[in-house]
């Protein structure tokens, strides 16, 4: 068509030339990302120290740098691996203390004038030791005793271990910082931050302020993983004070100081509470654990607990587990998936357990100021009972045998498959016989 005397170009354009145009504008885009990415990104190449290779002696050089350069690394290390405790200045007429993460109960026991022993009122017996508390009388120390993670197990047994441990020396409950949400996964924040909050600082603090009249200063001592950093914060957010990066004891008020350093009192759990330190050691064998913690689990517990249907116990514990939970592995209940289930339960407190107390009927009752701080946030269900805190576990790796090629084979196996054919027959009584082998090698204490 022969364009009109006068007319202008129209700017219009195909849709596969305005396409590939995008199609170039993005791949260019892209290039440049690239390249900008690989230009912040890149490291600089580390030379051989700008030496040339003309130059004598450059191997000796090398070898110099290298030497000082693990020199100190060395160094680095060893500075890190010393927590001097107490560093002599010059300057003041004391020693100056420095602020490790954790320090031995000695120390603590040596520096402080009060003591505050915290102890997992989930197995309370673990973590007491008789000797300790001689020794700290001995020295004329006071011992105030705390009941941590009461909200973890039911009232009868707060009331009976409280009475337990008040004829000793004064005690204190204490709730757990961790908010536990079963059924309902969403919740208000202000909701959040009353059920976060520490149960039974009010009390303590009130108590030491009314018994310390003189300066005093007041130390945390416990077994490990027993909550004393939290009962250390909760004392500190009552007060309205933070603890400063070099600082060790903080002023609770004109006369008493917090040592904000806990002391660690090193002993071996042999019950459930080693269970827990080294639950990530069990998880490579967790059927043997639970059928050692089987032992100390009563029927109708392990029942009400999981809502299982009548079972052979202990037997058919797991079993009846990979049925609730339905857990198979090759049309069979498949044991190590519900043992794996269990112990992952224990380590995030969603399944709760407690020792039984010592005292059957409660002489002494928790006073109703420290009840009332504390019973609004306590657990009220029912925890899974074990009778006995010593579960001795002694988990032995497995033995890999070698497969023979000339087994000895059962003539009931065989009778039992006959349906089947003869290389299916073979292959499915070779593997029942290695199964069995490996069953009769496992040693559970």
């Amino acid at each position: 068509m022969v364009k009109a005397f006068g007319k202008k170009e129209s700017k219009r354009m195909t849709c596969h030339k305005k396409y590939k145009i995008r199609k170039k504008v993005r791949e260019h885009n892209k290039k440049l990302a690239k390249t900008l990415k690989t230009t912040v990104n890149k490291k600089k190449k580390r030379g051989d120290g700008h030496i040339p290779n003309l130059a004598p002696f450059k191997e000796d050089l090398l070898l110099e740098a290298v030497q000082q350069t693990e020199a100190k690394k060395d160094l680095k290390l060893k500075n890190k691996s010393k927590l001097p405790l107490v560093v002599i200045d010059k300057k003041q007429d004391g020693p100056k203390k420095l602020s490790p993460s954790t320090v031995s109960y000695q120390l603590t026991i040596a520096q402080c004038n009060a003591l505050l022993w915290i102890i997992d009122i989930r197995s309370a017996k673990e973590c007491f030791c008789d000797n300790i508390l001689s020794e700290i009388l001995n020295q004329n120390k006071t011992v105030i005793f705390i009941l941590n993670k009461i909200d973890l197990v039911p009232q009868s047994v707060v009331h009976c271990w409280y009475s337990f441990y008040s004829k000793k020396a004064p005690t204190f409950v204490f709730k757990s910082t961790q908010i536990l949400l079963s059924d309902c996964e969403q919740i208000i924040p202000a909701v959040k931050q009353k059920l976060s909050r520490f149960g039974g600082a009010r009390p303590l603090l009130s108590s030491l302020k009314s018994s310390f009249s003189q300066e005093t200063s007041i130390g945390v001592i416990g077994t490990p993983k027993v909550g004393k950093s939290s009962v250390i914060s909760s004392i500190l957010k009552c007060c309205g004070r933070t603890t400063a990066k070099n600082a060790n004891l903080t002023k609770l008020n004109d006369n008493i100081k917090l040592a904000t350093i806990p002391g660690v009192i090193n002993t071996e759990y042999k019950g459930m509470l080693s269970v827990l330190q080294n639950i990530n050691s069990y998880m490579n064998q967790p059927s043997e654990v639970l059928t050692a913690m089987l032992q100390f689990i009563s029927k109708e517990d392990a029942m009400y607990q999981f809502t299982l249907p009548d079972y052979v116990h202990p037997e058919g514990f797991l079993d009846a587990l990979a049925i609730r939970y339905n857990l198979v592995h090759n049309k069979e209940p498949d044991h190590e998936a519900v043992g794996r289930l269990i112990l992952k339960q224990l380590r995030d407190q969603k399944l709760k357990f407690y020792v039984e107390g010592e005292v059957i009927s409660p002489d002494v009752e928790i006073p109703a100021d420290v009840w009332q701080d504390v019973s609004k946030f306590i657990y009220t269900g029912d925890a899974l009972k074990i009778n006995s805190s010593e579960i001795n576990i002694v988990l032995k790796k497995k033995e890999k045998k070698k497969k023979s090629n000339d087994m000895d084979v059962d003539e009931d196996e065989i009778e039992d498959d006959d349906d089947l054919e003869e290389d299916e027959n073979e292959s499915s009584v070779d593997e029942c016989s290695d199964i069995d082998d490996d069953l009769s090698n496992e040693e559970i204490n």
